[in-house]
């Protein structure tokens, strides 16, 4: 019989913090404070995290139609500064940032509000000056 193997360009891409610590680890969340899933938490992990509706998605906040099912916002980490950023996705739907606009990769800082639809997210980072995964 003839064994199908995967190559290295098919296998899962790994984001880079996994690869190094062989886990996935939580660098922040997002927490609901206004919304359908109000009280809900919602883990960031390292690099770009996809926001919408669907299951597909990294952070995926179902109860809220007003949230385009796929890329309604970007939330990434980027490992190698400690840094957050928030952006706009591939959809119609706008992302607020403490009430202004997104329409480019903005800074996030602690307890910053995210809006996203009928939905208000408030973010709570574990990475930065104080503790970092190693």
């Amino acid at each position: 019989p003839v064994r199908s193997r995967v190559s290295d360009d098919d296998a899962k891409t790994r984001r880079v913090m996994a690869s190094e610590l062989s886990i996935d680890p939580v660098v922040g969340w997002l927490v609901c404070v206004e919304g359908v899933e109000k009280g809900n938490d919602y883990r960031i992990f390292s690099e770009k995290n996809f926001i919408g509706r669907s299951s597909r998605m990294h952070i995926s906040i179902k109860g809220d139609r007003t949230i385009s099912r796929d890329k309604h916002a970007i939330l990434s980490f980027n490992p190698r500064n400690n840094s957050y950023k928030i952006q706009p996705g591939e959809s119609s739907g706008i992302v607020y940032l403490n009430g202004r606009e997104v329409d480019v990769p903005m800074d996030l800082k602690e307890y910053d509000v995210i809006e996203l639809g009928k939905t208000r997210l408030l973010f709570v980072p574990l990475c930065g000056k104080g503790f970092q995964w190693s």
